[in-house]
């Protein structure tokens, strides 16, 4: 009886040895698959449709605005190379990329600006607890004007007010390659269609 035991308990032994190779396996396949799955659907750029937004190459008219501190930003026209980013105040992705216009804005030596796309002194309630580097103001009149076609949507202006980049940013990465295209283009001395 005794050597039927050990005869069970040795073919146990190596069924469950047999199923951990298995299961080990298996995670390999699994997590090679999960790095495929993920190289397949990381960050794209940031979507620039030539017919939506400011035409690239082209300065659109110069717009004043107030942020909520009661400052005057001048929108478009000569001055400081910008990085301008157009939020709604229902948008929960714009609030996610938010956090992300200071960094994206310094990596590419501009002048960060957050635009809101509604005048309702109530919608810039959103925006009170944000980034005290990066002035908020109300400008529908702007987004109309620029012809933003969704939030949240991104343009670098460079020095003189031309529009370098556009397009529209889902995640802090867009952002920043919305600006080194910009940068690229000026680099290039790219003349834009």
């Amino acid at each position: 009886m005794c050597r039927a035991v050990r005869g069970w308990w040795l073919v146990s032994y190596v069924v469950l040895w047999g199923l951990v190779l298995f299961l080990a396996v298996l995670v390999a396949a699994l997590a090679r698959q999960i790095g495929v799955l993920h190289m397949r659907l990381s960050p794209r750029g940031a979507l620039e449709v030539d017919e939506e937004g400011p035409p690239l190459g082209e300065m659109p008219p110069p717009a004043e605005v107030v942020d909520l501190e009661g400052a005057a930003h001048r929108v478009g026209g000569p001055g400081p190379p910008a990085l301008l980013l157009f939020v709604s105040p229902g948008c929960p992705i714009c609030r996610e990329v938010l956090p992300g216009v200071a960094p994206a804005a310094r990596a590419g030596e501009l002048r960060p600006l957050v635009l809101v796309d509604d005048d309702d002194p109530g919608a810039l309630d959103h925006y009170r607890q944000r980034d005290p580097r990066v002035p908020v103001a109300a400008a529908e009149d702007v987004a109309e004007t620029y012809d933003i076609p969704g939030t949240p949507f991104a343009v670098v202006l460079d020095e003189a007010g031309v529009v370098r980049a556009k397009g529209t940013v889902n995640t802090l990465e867009q952002m920043e390659g919305l600006v080194d295209t910009a940068r690229r283009r000026l680099a290039e001395g790219a003349v834009v269609p």
